[in-house]
């Protein structure tokens, strides 16, 4: 079974190529000598590439990330992570090119001017692509991610707080991910707002609207709101309110309060691994909560003493009452 998840999983990474190879033996002679390449904010093409160049590059990029995902996979090196992960980037990459690809090529068939063309719906499913990635994911071996070594902080003595134990909240944020949002806010205005004052918001079309989500994506995960109630833990999108993670007492079998690095938890901001998660602002000190099925989650916070004795004590309560 694992072989032929193995052989699957190479399948669908040259499918991309595959297809776009195919498509173009297939349209050649419906297409134009240039393919459009670039549109103005919901207006047709204002660029043209020509369409054997054109091909040529798209064909190379898919080929390309397809026979480095397949010697990856192949190979099985880079522990058990490894294989999963360059899959689903590889393949994600060769949809992404696949996408680009019909975007361009399935609005130009029986087009003689290139200029004319306009994108439409396809912008959507061209950003859409890359979760042909997410194939790797379900077909190769999940792995797993070693626990973090904890070490305590020996200047920050952790002890239970006394019950009843009042809640605590706070509010953590990160300068890098609202200087996105503030920078991508600003983007939009300056591209989309000439033409919404000239022909009205509903001449925007698709690429307003996938801009806006990206700009709440990456605003849904610059500031976090972190609640310790009777409930456990609770962090939430501090700017739209949506719920990110929750901890119950009865789940915690160990809290640390220590300094967090980044390289240890995958980088900086909300990062999700096999067996572990953690919400990384900055290098400096924060909470690491190991759960009883050995899951980890860590986050940053200034002070965290009171949160975590406050957990400590809720956790200690949970074990000892009656199932």
């Amino acid at each position: 079974m694992n072989g032929l998840r193995r052989a699957l999983a190479i399948l669908t990474l040259w499918v991309p190529a595959a297809t776009i190879l195919w498509t173009w033996m297939l349209w050649k002679g419906r297409l134009p000598a240039h393919l459009p390449t670039h549109w103005g904010v919901g207006g047709p093409a204002d660029a043209v590439t020509s369409a054997p160049v054109f091909l040529g590059w798209l064909l190379g990029v898919s080929t390309a990330s397809a026979l480095i995902g397949s010697i990856v996979v192949l190979a099985g090196r880079l522990g058990e992570w490894g294989p999963r992960a360059t899959g689903a980037f590889t393949g994600g990459a060769a949809a992404l090119v696949l996408g680009m690809w019909l975007g361009s090529t399935v609005p130009s068939l029986d087009v003689t001017d290139p200029f004319t063309v306009h994108i439409g719906a396809w912008v959507l499913v061209t950003l859409a692509a890359p979760c042909y990635g997410l194939l790797q994911l379900a077909l190769l071996p999940r792995g797993s991610a070693p626990p973090v070594e904890v070490a305590a902080d020996a200047d920050r003595p952790l002890a239970a707080a006394s019950l009843p134990a009042r809640p605590w909240s706070r509010t953590v944020s990160s300068r890098l991910l609202l200087g996105a949002t503030a920078l991508l806010l600003i983007l939009g205005v300056v591209l989309f707002a000439p033409s919404a004052a000239r022909d009205g918001i509903g001449a925007l079309g698709w690429t307003a609207v996938v801009y806006l989500a990206v700009v709440l994506i990456v605003a849904a995960f610059c500031v976090f709101r972190v609640t310790v109630d009777a409930r456990g833990l609770r962090i939430t999108s501090g700017l739209l309110g949506i719920p990110l993670k929750r901890i119950a007492p009865a789940a915690i079998a160990a809290i640390e309060v220590t300094t967090l690095e980044s390289m240890q938890w995958g980088g900086w901001g909300y990062r999700v691994m096999p067996g572990r998660s953690a919400i990384i602002l900055r290098r400096g000190p924060g909470l690491v909560i190991t759960q009883h099925d050995d899951r980890q989650f860590a986050i940053t916070l200034d002070d965290p003493e009171e949160p975590a004795s406050t957990l400590l004590a809720m956790a200690a309560a949970a074990d000892a009452s009656p199932a």
